[in-house]
Formats: structure tokens, C-alpha cells, sequence
């Protein structure tokens, strides 16, 4: 049997860092995702790859220029190679693999010598291919690296020359944030700038005094203070430098400048020109000054003395380099900002299509606090800065924003925000010729959670499945069925298109009611469970993007809910006009009155004030037909909450519903054996109607059989709990056998195969046990088989659905194991030759670590819907993880 498995989805949000996202001329977006580098197609809305190799959160990232092609083309040419900082206190340079896919890399060298987290990296390439490369890391220090130039050995075995680091810059106490290098106008000189957490930037140069004719090849680069340049009045967040070149209107020649952008906490943006210092420079500044006579005075007593610097300050610095005399100016100060500006980024420059000439506009994308983007440019007719374009958020609840980056055609902007979120911006085309001001249009963007996603779940009909995760959401991923324009066929692709519960504590668990269409119940780090119905508005919704046939199953839905400003419930939303229907329907049951009330009726007033402390955030309920942005996921796309479950004294660790719909177990963190009971829930009042006892610590997972007559639990005190439903109503379920010491450890999950003749059990002790339920009350023969011993702990274990090929008569099941270093391997089964009660396993296929994950598999969850080609039959699995991403990878079987 031959198996092979591909990534089909994969969904990860980007790191909460300001400035954590590039966008390269390979059409590649690369951003920080947890300990991953994500490479995604803003474009197709895709992301494509996560490469692992990171040990702790990747901070920064930046595309490395090709320096395979000629110097003056290397500006629009694909890159492929990336360099990554991280909280590992390491820099790693990636390579794309040769003959791959353009987002395949792999890891050429890890760079160590910083003793704290590296906060930021930018580079720099020369004419005759060789790089410099400055890291700010959190030990106070700054470090320059250098590469020598390509050999032709290395390209023959698609190697790179080492890195090896030059200078070592030490700043302490204080801590440098962000870095830019560039080289001085007109020269191949480089000019480095950093600054950090004080309001100074600091421009260190080239030292050319210790070059002599003699040592010019053994002299490495060194460089030496310049200057401070002063002027913002808080830390420095982000510097980009800039070159650009200027006809010289006396004799035509092309003089080049260099601007160096800075941004602050300050909420300013500062532009310092650095250029030639001429004859003619000089007199026009001495005219200046004597006109401005009066004016400087004035200046002077209005300005704020800070440390003896005048912060109106326009004064040049000069400095002399390669026997020529240069002047750092500030050139602009841009305020549009009310909070502060985390990232700068210009424009890149492009080839034009049809001359092949360099265009370079100078226009520059600033990212703030303030939930905004804005896009700066000089004016035609007097040069003066102006804030062009504003794209972001006016209200709402998206936090602010991190980072800002133009498109390598520059039609395009992405950001990405607080909640590890994107917004894509495309610029209209058609207004473009009426006004001057360009007008951007939002586009559909990749999502992701941004913390720990915790537990995962197909819906009862395999449509769709949601995630939960300690970010505090549930997210809901959905198949997003169209036909384009041009292709006969239809495309699938996956989206994030409602996330039914934004909580104040972070959500731990939640399962789907069966029996009942869009019915959920959630768990978090709270002493209470919610259950939630998904509104009218979402099932239309779904039926448009999914094409999935809304079911009448005489479930009332409201048509939207809204979440109070201070509230943790999400309140039922009814238009005005369904009320008069609904007093007249039939279906006026205690629950549907209890609904209109406003979420569940008996929970003591909370999340019934209609916000007297602020306006409600903006909630608009339509109906979609394409999947929505961020702000529509935040505010308008919630589940009412229709019911609230009191009685667990600590927060809910799991939850699970029976197969026929009719019981809900759940369980809390417990310490002692009178918190450690099952709660059973009856699904048709919501009542609590059971408390099982049998564990002595907390119960971490419950798994009902698919018959519905048997419930497991498996617990921290290493032992695992099987009780059998009864037929008497009072005491619904009964105690069958608990097996003490059944693993070493925490045993973390438990499933039943398709048959219910077994059930798994995997355990940190890296064991995973096969127990046979026919002989399960002699405990000593009731373990069917022990997998081989895993390489790390096993945090998830899960049987696949019945199909064709394995039905179960013969033995034959499939088992889903997951590790807690983010391993994925699938394990089919026979009947023992020895034993007939026993299984023999083999594992048949190993996910590769290059798609899977990198931390614990909190669940594996198997689609029931089988693609039978042939004679390959295709299974789909969705899996989450503590490193925030989930994934979807089609496991063929030929």
C-alpha cells in the first residue's frame, strides 16, 4: 500500500510584533507566524508554506536581494533567499531549494552570537555580490555580519558562503530596536542607522582611516559613530532608507539622495535628506538664513528646549567621506498619526513594462497604533509631503495596527494588526483618472488565530469545522465553492468565514451538538459553558459561499447576535418585524421566549445593559456572498448564545456530546476526586442530570462511543474510565471499570474506532494503547496491542471514519497519532495471527516535518467524506496545534 499526503489549508496568524511582515519581488509575502516563517500569495489568498526551524517566536524577516544578477537589475528580480531573527537569540538564512517550488526553502546556516532575543535584521547587497547584514538584538548590543561574493563552487553545489560577523556594537543600557543601511550617495560607502528605546537615531559610517594601499583584503568593514540625529521626543520604532536620484537642472547630470524615514512613539514620522554639500548648497543656506533673520529668533523661543537640542531644529550636520563634503538635513516632519507609528516602509522601485527603464516613486506607507495606514507623498507643484491616501479602521475593535507594506507594483497594500490579522488594500483603477487622490478597495485576506488553537471539530455534516483557541476565539473555516470568469471549472478554496464566539477568557474546548444543525457548546477558563446556535444570517451565508442546503429542523434562529461593550454573552438579534411572527407561531416554547429576552434569560441580569458607558460597536447583519474582512468577523458575525451551564466549581477543561444528540459530559481542573466528576447533561432541557465520579485528578478528555451507549474519560491520574449508558432515567450512565497505572503518565486523549470494538488511549509516557472492549472487565488481557514507543509524548490519538477499503471486519482500522514535537504518523491495523482478540499495527505513512507541525497535536480530526478515484481513496484530516496553526492535509491511499 502506497500513501502519500499534501497540505491542502493551512491557517496561521501573524505574530503581534510591529513590523513582522515582507513583501518580496518574488510575489511572495513572508511574515512571522509563531515560531514559523509563513510564506503565503496575498494575491490567491493563500498560504502556501510554513517553514520550521525557529526554536521560539521569529521576530523580523527580511528578502534577501538575488545577487545572482547583475547589480542594476537586482531591484526587480526574484529573490530567493530570506534571512529570519527570532526570540532564539539566532538569525537563520534560508535558501530556496533549487528545482522546488518558489516557496520551497531550506535552512543553509544558523547565525549565534547574540546573548538575548534578536529584535530586528537589514541588509544590504554590493555591486560585486557580497552582503552586510546588521542584527539589534536585546542584549544591548548591535552586530554587523558580512558574506563574502558567490563562488562559482557555490553555485555548482547550491551552497552559500558563510557568515561571519565584523563588529560587534555595544549600546548598553540601552536597548537598539530597528536598523536600516544604505550606501552614501553617489559612492558604495555604507551608511548604517539605528535607533531604539530612546528618542536619538544613530548614523554610524564606514571607517575608511584604517584602510591602507597595503591591508586593503585583510581590513574587514569597521565602522565608527558619525552622529546622533535628534529631534523625536520618544523611542524610535521603525528607519528605512531610501536612494533616490535627481536630474541636476544646470548640467542634466543624475545626482543622487539619500532620505532616511524614521518613525516614533511620538506619533511622528521624520524624512532626513543626506546629499552632496556644494558651492551652490552653501550659499542657498546662507540666504535662508539671513532671510529668516527674524524668523530664527522667533523659532528659537518657540521651540521646546529638550537636552539642549531645539527640536524645530533645521540646522544641516555635515561630515566629510571620500574627500567630498555631505549634509544630513531634516528634510520633513510627518504628523497624521494619533498614536504610535510602528512601522515605515517606501515604496519599491519597479521596472516599467514597456521601456525597461527604473521607475521610483518616491511614496512611503506608514503603519500606526491609531488602527491606520497611510500612504505619504511628496505634492507635484511644491514638494511638500502629504498624507495621500488612509486606509484602516474609523471605530471598531481591530486594536491598531503593526506593520504596512506596498506590493512590489505598489497597486496593493497589506497590513497586519493586533489580533494577528491582515487587511488588504487594492488600489481602484477607475477613479483613479477623475481625482488625484488614489482610492483602495478592501480584498479578502488569509486569517489565522494568534495563540494556542486548544481543540477542533468537524461539523455533524463535514461541511465545515471549527477551532478554538486560548486567543480567546472561535473560528469557523468554511469551503469557498465559485466558478471564475474565465475557467469552466469550479475552485475551492478555504476561508475563514465566521467566528462565533470572541470571549473575555480563553477558550479551552467546545463541541458540536448532534442531531441539531449549527448547535454548538463551548468551554472556557470560566466555571460556566455557553451553548450558541448559529444565526439565520450565517446558515444563508452558508449556502451562498459553500453551497451547503440550509436544513429546516425547527431550530429558531435569531437573525444575528451582538456583543455588549461590556458584556461576555453574545445577545440574540431579532429584526423588528419577525416579532409579530413570532407571537403567533407555534413554536412559542419556554426556550424561543427565553431567546427574545436576550441570551439565555436566568443568568442574572449580565450582558442586559444596552452599553450606558460607551456607543455599541458598529454592527451590521447582512447576509454574504464572498467570505468577509476582519471587521465583519469581529463585530457582525457571532452565534447567539442561547443557554448558560452552571455547577463546575473551576474552569471547564472538556466537553463532549453523545452521537444521538440526547447527552452533553463535561469536566473541570480538579485537584481532588469530589472535582474530578463528569457532569452529564440533558440535550433536550439543558439540565444537569449525572455527576460521575471515578477520577482523582482532572479528567482532560471525554470520548462517547458511536453508538452512543459508552463514555471514556482519560485523566491526569494515568488511568482511564469507561462508564455504560442504563436504561433508568435517574442515573443515566453507570460505572463499568476504571484502569488504574493504564500509562505512566497524563494520558491526553482517547478515541473509539468506527466498531466500537475498540478504543486508543495515548499518554505522554510516548505509548499509545489499543484496548478491546469485549474482555474489558479483565483488565489484565483487556489491552489489544501497544503501538511501538513513540519519540516524544503522545498528545492525540484518533481512528479514522468506516470506508470502503477499511471497514473493520478484517481488523483493518486506521489511527491518527499526534506528538507533542508536532509529529503526525497514521498506523493501520490487522487482526493478530496469534492472538485473534489481539491487533497487529504498522505504520504506513509519516507526515513530513517540512508541512506538519512544530509543537503539541491538540487534535486530529478525520472528514468523513472519502474521494474515491480509481483505486485511490483520498482521506482528509484537519489538525490544530499549541504553534497557532491549523491544517488540512489530504492523505492518499493507493
Amino acid at each position: 500500500m502506497n500513501v502519500s499526503s499534501n497540505v491542502d489549508f493551512i491557517s496561521i496568524g501573524c505574530n503581534c510584533l510591529g513590523d513582522c511582515l515582507v513583501w518580496g519581488q518574488n510575489k511572495l509575502a513572508a511574515y512571522g507566524a509563531q515560531n514559523f516563517i509563513a510564506l503565503f500569495d496575498p494575491i490567491q489568498s493563500k498560504v502556501l508554506a510554513t517553514l520550521p526551524g525557529h526554536k521560539d517566536r521569529v521576530n523580523h524577516i527580511c528578502w534577501v536581494p538575488n545577487v545572482n544578477e547583475e547589480y542594476k537589475n537586482r531591484y526587480s528580480s526574484n529573490e530567493n533567499e530570506l534571512l529570519s531573527c527570532s526570540s532564539d537569540n539566532t538569525i537563520i538564512s534560508w535558501k530556496q531549494i533549487k528545482g522546488g517550488l518558489n516557496y520551497q526553502y531550506k535552512v543553509i546556516e544558523i547565525l549565534k552570537g547574540h546573548s538575548d532575543s534578536v529584535t530586528n535584521i537589514s541588509v544590504l547587497d554590493f555591486p560585486d555580490g557580497s552582503l552586510l547584514m546588521c542584527s539589534t538584538s536585546a542584549d544591548n548590543t548591535v552586530k554587523l555580519w558580512r558574506r563574502e561574493p558567490l563562488t562559482k563552487e557555490n553555485i555548482d553545489t547550491d551552497t552559500l558562503p558563510k557568515w561571519e560577523c565584523i563588529q560587534t556594537i555595544d549600546f548598553t543600557p540601552k536597548c537598539m530596536e530597528c536598523s536600516s543601511l544604505a550606501f552614501i550617495p553617489g559612492t558604495t560607502i555604507p551608511l548604517l542607522a539605528v535607533g531604539g528605546l530612546e528618542p536619538k537615531i544613530h548614523i554610524y559610517i564606514q571607517n575608511l582611516d584604517s584602510k591602507t594601499t597595503t591591508t586593503t583584503t585583510t581590513t574587514p568593514l569597521q565602522f565608527k559613530k558619525l552622529m546622533s540625529l535628534q529631534g523625536h521626543q520618544d523611542w524610535i520604532r521603525s528607519l528605512s532608507f531610501k536612494t533616490i536620484e535627481n536630474e541636476n537642472n544646470n548640467n542634466k547630470e543624475i545626482e543622487e539622495e539619500l532620505i532616511l524615514a524614521s518613525s516614533s512613539q511620538d506619533f511622528k514620522i521624520r524624512l532626513w535628506k543626506i546629499s552632496k554639500f556644494t558651492a551652490e548648497k552653501q550659499k542657498q543656506q546662507q540666504l535662508d538664513e539671513s532671510s529668516n533673520g527674524g524668523g530664527a529668533n522667533l523659532l528659537g523661543s518657540l521651540s521646546t528646549q529638550l537636552s539642549g537640542v531645539t527640536s524645530l531644529s533645521t540646522k544641516g550636520y555635515l561630515f566629510n567621506c571620500d574627500s567630498n563634503k555631505y549634509i544630513i538635513l531634516l528634510d520633513a516632519v510627518l504628523s497624521g498619526h494619533d498614536d504610535w507609528v510602528y512601522s515605515i516602509h517606501w515604496s519599491p522601485a519597479r521596472k516599467d513594462q514597456e521601456t525597461g527603464k527604473k521607475i521610483q516613486e518616491q511614496m512611503l506607507i506608514s503603519a500606526s497604533m491609531d488602527k491606520t495606514a497611510i500612504v505619504w507623498r511628496p505634492d507635484r507643484t511644491t514638494g511638500i509631503w502629504i498624507d495621500e491616501s488612509r486606509v484602516g479602521d474609523m471605530g471598531g475593535n481591530i486594536l491598531g495596527l503593526y506593520g504596512a507594506v506596498f506590493s512590489p507594483c505598489s497597486q496593493y497594500i497589506l497590513s497586519h494588526g493586533y489580533n494577528g490579522a491582515f487587511h488588504f488594500w487594492k488600489q481602484s483603477t477607475t477613479q483613479k483618472s477623475s481625482s488625484s487622490s488614489s482610492f483602495w478597495e478592501p480584498q479578502i485576506v488569509v486569517s489565522g488565530h494568534f495563540g494556542p488553537v486548544q481543540d477542533l471539530m468537524w461539523s455533524p455534516d463535514y461541511s465545515y469545522f471549527i477551532s478554538c483557541s486560548t486567543d480567546r476565539t472561535l473560528r469557523l473555516f468554511s469551503e469557498w465553492k465559485r466558478i471564475l470568469e474565465n475557467k469552466e471549472q469550479q475552485v475551492i478554496s478555504w476561508n475563514e468565514i465566521a467566528r462565533p464566539q470572541i470571549h473575555g477568557y480563553d477558550l479551552e474546548c467546545f463541541t458540536f451538538i448532534f442531531k441539531k444543525t449549527h448547535v454548538i457548546v463551548s468551554g472556557a477558563e470560566e466555571k460556566i459553558m455557553r451553548a450558541f446556535v448559529g444565526s439565520q444570517n450565517f446558515v444563508d451565508t452558508l449556502s451562498n459561499i459553500s453551497k451547503v442546503q440550509p436544513v429546516n429542523d425547527g431550530t429558531q434562529r435569531p437573525l444575528a447576535a451582538n456583543q455588549p461593550s461590556l458584556g461576555l454573552s453574545n445577545k440574540p438579534y431579532f429584526t423588528g418585524n419577525n416579532e409579530e411572527e413570532n407571537n403567533n407561531s407555534e413554536e412559542n416554547t419556554e426556550d424561543s421566549i427565553k431567546m427574545k429576552m436576550g441570551g439565555g434569560g436566568d443568568e442574572g441580569g449580565e450582558g442586559m445593559d444596552t452599553g450606558y458607558f460607551e456607543d455599541e460597536a458598529p454592527f451590521n447583519p447582512e447576509v454574504l456572498s464572498e467570505p468577509p474582512f476582519e471587521e465583519h468577523l469581529l463585530q457582525s458575525s457571532l452565534w447567539p448564545e442561547i443557554h448558560k451551564f452552571y455547577g463546575h466549581g473551576n474552569e471547564i477543561i472538556a466537553v463532549a456530546c453523545s452521537a444521538d444528540g440526547k447527552y452533553l459530559a463535561s469536566t473541570c481542573r480538579a485537584s481532588s476526586a469530589d472535582q474530578a466528576t463528569v457532569r452529564i447533561w440533558n440535550v433536550s432541557n439543558w439540565k444537569e442530570c449525572a455527576n460521575l465520579k471515578g477520577h482523582t485528578l482532572t479528567v482532560v478528555n471525554l470520548s462517547f462511543s458511536n453508538n452512543s451507549k459508552y463514555l471514556l474519560g482519560v485523566s491526569r491520574d494515568r488511568m482511564w474510565t469507561l462508564w455504560e449508558r442504563s436504561t433508568t432515567t435517574d442515573e443515566p450512565f453507570v460505572k463499568v471499570i476504571s484502569a488504574p497505572k493504564a500509562h505512566g503518565r497524563i494520558i491526553w486523549s482517547g478515541s473509539w474506532s468506527h466498531d466500537d470494538k475498540f478504543f486508543a488511549t495515548g499518554a505522554r509516557d510516548k505509548l499509545v494503547k489499543i484496548w478491546n472492549l469485549e474482555n474489558i472487565k479483565d483488565i489484565k488481557n483487556a489491552c489489544a496491542s501497544t503501538l511501538p514507543a513513540f519519540g516524544s509524548g503522545v498528545t492525540c490519538v484518533e481512528f479514522a471514519p468506516k470506508s470502503s477499503k477499511f471497514t473493520g471486519e478484517h481488523g483493518d482500522h486506521l489511527l491518527a497519532v499526534g506528538e507533542d514535537d508536532g509529529k503526525i504518523t497514521i498506523w493501520k491495523s490487522t487482526i493478530s495471527t496469534s492472538n485473534p482478540k489481539a491487533l497487529d499495527w504498522t505504520c504506513v505513512h509519516t507526515i513530513s516535518p517540512l508541512i506538519s507541525h512544530t509543537l503539541d497535536v491538540r487534535k486530529i480530526r478525520w472528514r468523513n467524506t472519502l474521494i474515491i478515484n480509481g483505486n485511490s481513496l483520498t482521506y482528509q484530516i484537519v489538525t490544530c496545534s499549541v504553534d497557532h496553526s491549523v491544517r488540512i492535509f489530504n492523505i492518499k491511499f493507493n
